[in-house]
């Protein structure tokens, strides 16, 4: 991570909550108008149609680099949450836009890693926005389950901006989603193993925070044990629940999908 940015992190995630009386609140309408008129309940986003409103989100994504630090900095946790989401979201629909028609977003070069998006007078890559400023930052692992990547093995895209007023039932209606879904989430009770999206193998660590045990289950892992956990408290299937909670599996890894998330495909 660069110096810059190091820095940034530091004063915008630390020092403004503590100077700032006052609540601020982003206006996201644009983005939201386009999310439910192009993104289906199933989370596949109409990108042929999202083509023709190319000028609209770079104008929404225009509008957020515009706000400052310290516009930032009076709004609210939970503004500042949705506003990064939003960006984050929007970024990876605007990049697949550019470059549309594609089959993967990985086909765009070095997609996660050029810095591209401008926020609060700094350049982010996605990687940075993901890892830096929103895993780290707010350490809140439901934003895992509200970020995509325009994959067909991501969260799905909600056909609804992120709000502050909202965001933590949004957060929470997000994992439940997530875990829920059978094409990212196998939990059949009574076999002996269920199968997991591959981001809980690839975040396994971040699901400790808020969700680690000082005695994990005989045959798992702490951060799996981890992941049952929030896995538990998101899921609301009785049967599945109590399946889960009696650690009579394995714990597998669906393989992953990198097939772009269109609804045209």
């Amino acid at each position: 991570m660069r110096v810059g940015i190091a820095c940034f992190l530091s004063f915008f995630l630390f020092s403004f909550p503590f100077v700032f009386a006052s609540e601020k609140t982003i206006d996201h309408s644009k983005w939201d108008r386009l999310l439910k008129a192009y993104v289906r309940p199933d989370g596949l986003v109409n990108y042929q149609g999202l083509l023709q409103m190319k000028a609209e989100i770079d104008d929404y994504v225009k509008q957020l680099e515009m706000i400052s630090p310290q516009q930032l900095g009076e709004s609210s946790r939970e503004e500042r949450l949705a506003f990064w989401i939003n960006l984050y979201n929007a970024s990876v629909v605007q990049m697949v836009l550019t470059e549309y028609p594609i089959e993967r977003f990985s086909q765009i070069p070095a997609v996660f890693e050029v810095r591209k998006i401008q926020a609060a007078n700094e350049f982010f890559s996605l990687s940075e926005l993901r890892d830096n400023v929103l895993r780290q930052g707010f350490r809140d692992e439901r934003v895992l389950t509200a970020l995509v990547s325009a994959r067909m093995d991501s969260p799905k895209l909600l056909p609804e901006a992120f709000d502050g007023v909202q965001i933590d039932e949004q957060l929470n209606r997000a994992a439940a989603e997530f875990v829920k879904d059978e094409t990212r989430n196998q939990i059949r009770p009574g076999t002996k193993k269920i199968f997991l999206s591959p981001l809980f193998k690839n975040f396994a660590s971040d699901f400790m925070l808020n969700f680690s045990s000082e005695k994990p289950s005989p045959g798992f892992s702490e951060s799996e044990a981890a992941v049952i956990s929030f896995v538990l408290y998101h899921l609301h299937d009785p049967d599945k629940r109590l399946f889960l909670s009696s650690g009579r599996y394995k714990i597998n890894y669906l393989p992953e999908d990198s097939r772009l998330n269109d609804a045209g495909t």
